[in-house]
């Protein structure tokens, strides 16, 4: 089992055989990446389509519904300022940017579906509007979190240089 997808699910509650099932399934994905990745200029699209898969993937193993068109939405949200494109287009690098940018994304993604499956109903989780939307907060809070955490290590390298 990966350990960061468990520490970071650990207080939730969901069972191991779940965080490993999304293990498997984000190790796999993050494979099919960079095996693709060694084509230049059309491994990017490629890599954006084996992530879609592995989101529809990780909805399945966690048992939620999701609204139509999700995936394509998710991967926008996601993606948006995604830095690792121009490195997709170099063959030896972007097998490694691949791989790492979709283990990334699934286990961003996992971490947030998991706090969701914890943290509401039976009756809300059949809702799929209602999954979708807790699902884009949870990432939108996961994002937040991660951007204070590196804003803090960019301002602690600052505060040691100069000193």
């Amino acid at each position: 089992m990966n350990t960061l997808i468990a520490v970071n699910i650990a207080p939730f509650g969901v069972g191991d055989e779940l965080v490993e099932k999304a293990q498997k399934c984000i190790d796999f994905h993050a494979k099919q990446a960079m095996a693709v990745s060694f084509i230049p200029l059309v491994s990017l699209p490629i890599v954006y389509g084996v992530c879609a898969k592995m989101i529809i993937q990780l909805d399945k193993i966690f048992g939620i519904p999701t609204a139509k068109g999700w995936d394509s939405e998710i991967l926008n949200d996601i993606i948006a300022g995604i830095i690792a494109a121009p490195a997709l287009a170099i063959p030896l690098l972007g097998a490694g940017v691949a791989s790492t940018y979709i283990k990334s994304i699934g286990e961003t993604y996992a971490q947030a579906v998991v706090i969701v499956v914890s943290t509401s109903t039976p009756e809300e989780l059949s809702d799929s509007v209602i999954v979708t939307n807790r699902v884009k907060k949870e990432l939108q809070k996961i994002h937040a979190s991660q951007r204070e955490k590196r804003l803090a290590r960019i301002r602690d390298e600052k505060l040691r240089a100069e000193v």
